[in-house]
C-alpha cells in the first residue's frame, strides 16, 4: 500500500483509505518526509487530525524519529492538554500539528495558528468524528484550507454526513482499500 498512497498523493489527488486508521500510520512517517521535507520558520505544513488523545501519542510516538532526524517540530494539541501551552507552543512554530478535532480548532480559532502553508492534511477515523458531531468543526478547518494533498481514513466510507463532507471540499477523491 506504500506506493500507491504516496504515488497517489504526489500526483495530485486526494486519498479517501477505506478501513483503520492504523493501516495508514506506517506510511506517515514517509507522507510527512515528502511534504514537508524540511524545517522552516513560521507556520505548519502539516496537520494531522484524530478522534482521541491516545490516538495523538501513538502518532506523534510514530513521528519522534523522522522529527529528530530532519529537525522538525511536531507538537500535540489535545483535549485534555493544558490549552495556553498548547497555543505558545504553535505560535513558537511548528512544521506539523496532530491533534484531536475540538483542540485544533479551538486553537485555530484563538489565532493559534496559520493553516496558510498546509502542503498535507489527515482525518484520520473521519466516520468516526462525523458520529461524534465533529463535522461542523471539520467544515470550519477544511474551509481555511490553502490547496493542499488530503488524506481521510474511515471504516464507513458510505457514512452520508462524511460523504457530504469530502463531496464539498475534496473532490475528486481517489478511494483505496486496505
Amino acid at each position: 500500500m506504500s506506493t500507491s498512497l504516496l504515488k497517489l498523493l504526489k500526483a495530485g489527488h486526494h486519498v479517501m483509505v477505506n478501513g483503520r486508521s492504523e493501516d495508514c500510520l506506517t506510511e506517515l512517517p514517509e507522507i510527512i518526509a515528502h511534504f514537508v521535507p524540511q524545517a522552516e520558520e513560521g507556520s505548519p505544513r502539516a496537520l494531522i487530525l484524530c478522534s482521541s488523545d491516545d490516538q495523538v501519542r501513538a502518532i506523534e510516538a510514530r513521528l519522534k524519529d523522522l522529527a529528530k532526524d530532519m529537525d522538525l517540530t511536531v507538537d500535540m494539541v489535545t483535549d485534555k492538554g493544558n490549552i495556553l501551552k498548547q497555543r505558545n507552543d504553535l505560535f513558537d512554530g511548528t512544521e506539523v500539528i496532530i491533534g484531536t478535532v475540538k483542540r485544533t480548532t479551538e486553537l485555530y480559532f484563538q489565532n493559534g495558528f496559520n493553516m496558510g502553508k498546509i502542503k498535507f492534511f489527515a482525518v484520520l477515523d473521519a466516520d468516526q468524528l462525523m458520529r461524534l458531531g465533529m463535522k461542523g468543526n471539520l467544515t470550519r478547518l477544511a474551509e481555511s484550507l490553502p490547496k493542499c494533498r488530503v488524506l481521510i481514513s474511515a471504516l464507513n466510507t458510505e457514512e452520508e454526513r462524511l460523504l457530504d463532507f469530502q463531496t464539498q471540499f475534496f473532490t475528486p477523491i481517489s478511494e483505496v482499500e486496505v
